[in-house]
């Protein structure tokens, strides 16, 4: 009797299924170990989304065109900065790093605002790499991959690697700064601490606010150090202590050119910052939330900002995130694991002390001005926030590994709400043409102008008088002009240079301040006050006028 073969359920064809399986998710493994691929993808994703349209992607304004003069007068004529650009919180300056960090760009390009901006974006993107390196090497190559893609697609990210301002390229020292302070504390190398304190230095020049941004840096060297001395490694604290000492003559070398100022002046800038502080002790202060309004609406908006950009014009994307982003802050730190735990304790406790710092340091900052900058001056806490939100989702994802079912909605729920952060994100990106035109209409409107007056001199003034005409001024310059500019109210008041042709800005965002419309009825009135100016048939003569921008209206007028 012949005997018949009986193939089995799992025989040669559902074995070769199995196997075919068995190699993909291998090879799917082994392509995701591969970190150099991935960091290449996030840091090319993030380059292409901060380089299309760069020219015109930003504000160019009087504080773009303030730092460009600035950089001009350094590398063209040697004039070395020894403040950096004035500060919005009172009558000092930020630290003068910020010009010697672009000076370089500015002298190889001839202090081409494109090249500068090319850098910012540069810094933009450099911090995706080591915000990536953080969250890695802490949470695994997961973290590393959720870190590293909200921070490229971040819209505040993107807004501060797209135009020039001196706190755009905190997040990446800041990072920097994060990275090397954790990587000290698991090597013990004294170097490590040095980079960490000194780019925690490089955020407080480029913003005085970043002041609040080095206790979280010193206290975990001075955790380490103490740590150390308790299980008996007196050289691994001893060099913890020393790096950290390297770190702070680094930051005291940053302060040179400040020094060099304060000698020359007597302490001008001192004065200054200690006039404004005074007079917040006094009660000059601005704002008219209670303290717990301040702390709650600075809370919401340090979270906020990575993920949504300016809270106030995303309330209902941003309640959703900054909630859930809390939620799962607080939690990764009550139930995280080992060094994860640590970490995220680190990250969460920086978040609360800048809160309460910044509450208490800058209560004029609670105000949103609509159509100017905002939230960059604790952009310091841009990383913190995104390291944290990746260690928590990635934990969340990973489950318990005890009841399947709910490992996979647990990594369900992560995967839907990066890619619900990442939609809003993308939704949330500055357009890639700035309402204003960014550098090319102010260039243009520099080469206008100065087509009027091949040669001459020109008396550029700005309305409101508070506010520097430099944004006009630089693009005069740059065509080739010779501009004499306002920068404040009392050079805004000066009589006319002689011989020179007579500029007016107006800012229409400004024109309730000014109590005229821009376009003439301003001008009119801003003329009879100028010192020296005829009137009737020897008034200046209006010889153009044009928009620069839908915000800025360029009156050009000859004596």
């Amino acid at each position: 009797m012949t005997r018949r073969a009986v193939v089995p359920s799992g025989g040669p064809d559902d074995s070769r299924a199995g196997r075919l399986r068995a190699k993909g998710r291998r090879a799917i493994v082994g392509l995701f170990e591969r970190d150099r691929l991935f960091l290449a993808a996030l840091l090319t994703l993030a380059a292409v989304i901060r380089l299309v349209g760069l020219p015109g992607r930003g504000d160019f304004d009087g504080d773009q065109g303030h730092d460009m003069l600035t950089l001009l007068r350094f590398v063209r004529d040697g004039q070395v900065p020894l403040l950096g650009p004035p500060t919005s919180i009172g009558d000092f300056h930020h630290g003068a790093a910020y010009y010697f960090l672009l000076a370089p760009a500015a002298w190889l390009s001839g202090s081409d605002p494109v090249a500068i901006l090319a850098v910012i974006a540069a810094f933009g993107t450099a911090a995706v790499g080591v915000t990536w390196w953080l969250a890695r090497a802490v949470g695994g190559r997961v973290a590393g991959l959720i870190a590293g893609l909200l921070l490229a697609v971040s819209p505040a990210a993107v807004e501060q690697s797209t135009f020039l301002w001196n706190p755009n390229p905190i997040p990446f020292f800041a990072s920097v700064a994060l990275a090397a302070a954790w990587h000290a504390r698991t090597s013990g190398r004294a170097r490590w601490w040095a980079v960490a304190v000194a780019s925690a230095g490089m955020v407080l020049q480029l913003h005085v606010l970043g002041i609040v941004f080095l206790p979280p840096i010193i206290a975990l060297g001075v955790a380490e150090a103490v740590r150390a001395s308790r299980t008996g490694d007196a050289g691994r604290a001893r060099r913890a202590i020393a790096g950290m000492a390297a770190g702070m003559a680094v930051i005291a070398l940053l302060f040179v050119p400040l020094l060099a100022h304060e000698l020359q002046t007597g302490f001008e800038e001192t004065g200054r910052f200690v006039a404004f502080f005074a007079g917040r002790a006094g009660g000059d202060s601005v704002g008219t939330l209670d303290p717990l309004q301040r702390l709650v609406f600075t809370a919401f908006r340090i979270v906020g900002w990575p993920l949504v950009g300016l809270v106030t014009s995303a309330p209902f994307a941003a309640i959703v995130s900054v909630s859930s982003a809390l939620v799962l802050g607080l939690w990764i730190m009550v139930a995280g694991r080992g060094e994860e735990r640590t970490v995220a304790r680190w990250l969460g406790l920086t978040i609360a002390w800048s809160t309460v710092a910044l509450a208490v340091l800058a209560p004029s900052l609670q105000t949103v001005v609509a159509g100017l900058p905002n939230d960059h001056y604790h952009a310091f806490l841009d990383p913190v926030v995104i390291v944290l939100m990746a260690l928590a989702l990635r934990a969340l994802g990973a489950g318990s590994g005890l009841q399947v079912t709910a490992d996979r909605a647990a990594r369900v729920v992560v995967a839907g709400a990066i890619v619900a952060l990442v939609g809003v994100a993308i939704g949330r990106w500055p357009p890639l043409t700035q309402a204003n035109g960014g550098w090319p209409n102010a260039r243009d409107a520099g080469a206008r102008i100065v087509a009027l007056a091949p040669g001459g001199t020109f008396d550029v003034r700005g309305l409101p008088i508070f506010k520097t005409a430099e944004g006009i001024g630089y693009p005069i310059v740059a065509a080739g002009g010779s501009a004499v500019i306002a920068t404040d109210v009392e050079t805004s008041k000066r009589p006319i240079t002689a011989g020179a042709t007579l500029v007016i800005v107006c800012d229409r965002l400004f024109e309730e301040v000014i109590g005229d419309p821009c376009g003439g009825p301003a001008e009119s009135r801003f003329l009879g006050r100028i010192p020296g100016l005829g009137t009737g048939p020897a008034a200046p003569v209006l010889v153009d006028r044009f928009d620069a921008s839908p915000r800025t209206s360029v009156s050009v007028y000859r004596p």
